[in-house]
């Protein structure tokens, strides 16, 4: 019975491909601005187009933009939002950064703005996005007395 090589290539390139983010796409955490630090269960999600679109550097130009119209920014554009919980107030943003990536602008203006973000995907069919709830009106809510 001879051996042939291939029967050796084969389990080589398995296991070289498990070590790949083919198998198991995550978000890759890094800091386009080393000083934004993100935790890494922000906005995850195992669904890697929206991770790369996520964690993708970009320049950010937000200059005085009421907080409710930020989600209209060219630099946020490319997935949808829903607002179920809008914040009481309506602050002017004005962000201006050469580097930095969506996830770290999103966790910034969720962290600035008492703000809580989850990504949604909805029924087949119709499109993914993600959910922004004011913690600030739910805590405010709690303190009137209201459910």
């Amino acid at each position: 019975m001879k051996f042939h090589p291939a029967r050796l290539l084969v389990p080589l390139l398995l296991l070289s491909c498990s070590s790949c983010a083919l198998f198991d796409p995550r978000p890759t955490n890094q800091a386009a601005d080393k000083l934004a630090v993100v935790p890494p269960e922000f906005l995850l999600t195992r669904y890697a187009p929206l991770n790369r679109w996520l964690d993708t550097a970009v320049r950010v130009q937000i200059f005085d933009v009421p907080l409710s119209q930020v989600i209209q920014e060219p630099c946020l554009q490319g997935v949808n939002y829903r607002i179920v919980q809008p914040p009481m107030d309506d602050p002017i943003i004005f962000i201006d950064k050469l580097a930095l990536t969506r996830r770290q602008l999103l966790w910034s203006l969720a962290q600035d703005h008492q703000l809580h973000m989850t990504p949604v995907f909805a029924e087949p069919n119709r499109p993914a996005y993600i959910e922004i709830r004011s913690r600030a009106a739910r805590n405010d809510a709690k303190a009137r007395g209201d459910r």
